[in-house]
């Protein structure tokens, strides 16, 4: 978001998360390895500044990620209140069909049914004038006689076992190792390796994401029913230990 998303209130809870975090003695940086969070998320906390995150369910994810660590409880900002219900406005304001339009768009619709079966009938022909010259089928068009001297200048075997030999020798695709995301609603997804953040993406419906990474990693994603995943073809269940946010993290060790 590039809007500014601040207030009096954001900034004084901030202010609560800043002094906590003091009282431990910890720096930003010190809380960002022991918490696994991006620094950028905790200096928007601390600062009331919300404008660095995606969307809101991202923002209170990592509010209570942080809120749980520093063991203290503050009420969430409610910077996010406009934006939905400026949504809400721009969805109200989107013009309708004109019903005075629906018979131009059945007769558009009838017309384009047509051009596909037209298309369907000109490739079935097509296909039937190739396979007419095709010298493989010449057992169907041709007499005994006719074929024997075919055979005589087309070896039949060896047009079919040549494709067979290849199919035989191709390789098969390997998945080692290969971590892959599909997305069926609105998901943020952070990938460590060895404590090292290495992927930090907010994904939406229909996004797919695959990466190759070895043991040990961790995944931490929020919407935990909003995606299905697989490592080496093993699918991943983030829903058992999703928490009441619907976040979950999963752990890959070497063992």
């Amino acid at each position: 978001m590039t809007e500014n998303m601040k207030s009096a209130r954001s900034g004084k809870i901030g202010k609560i998360f800043r002094l906590a975090r003091q009282e431990l003695g910890m720096s930003k940086v010190e809380v960002s390895k022991a918490a696994y969070m991006n620094i950028k998320y905790i200096n928007a906390i601390e600062s009331g500044d919300y404008s660095v995150f995606p969307s809101e369910v991202f923002a209170r994810a990592y509010f209570i990620k942080y809120q749980d660590f520093l063991s203290i409880e503050c009420e969430f900002p409610p910077l996010f209140e406009n934006n939905n219900r400026k949504d809400k406005i721009i969805k109200k304001s989107i013009a309708k069909i004109n019903p005075s339009l629906i018979p131009i768009f059945k007769v558009a619709a009838g017309a384009i049914v047509l051009i596909i079966v037209a298309a369907v009938f000109i490739n079935i022909s097509f296909s039937k004038e190739i396979k007419n010259n095709d010298p493989l089928s010449a057992k169907e068009t041709y007499s005994n006689n006719e074929l024997d001297k075919i055979g005589d200048a087309i070896n039949f075997d060896n047009l079919i076992e040549t494709p067979a030999n290849i199919i035989e020798e191709k390789p098969s695709i390997s998945i080692s190792n290969k971590l892959v995301f599909s997305f069926f609603d609105e998901c943020w997804v952070e990938i460590y390796s060895y404590d090292e953040l290495i992927v930090n993406k907010l994904f939406k419906y229909g996004d797919s994401f695959e990466v190759e990474i070895n043991k040990p990693f961790k995944i931490v994603v929020g919407n935990a029913t909003a995606l299905e995943a697989s490592y080496n073809g093993n699918s991943i269940d983030f829903i058992t230990n999703a928490n009441r946010l619907n976040v979950s993290t999963v752990m890959f060790d070497n063992d």
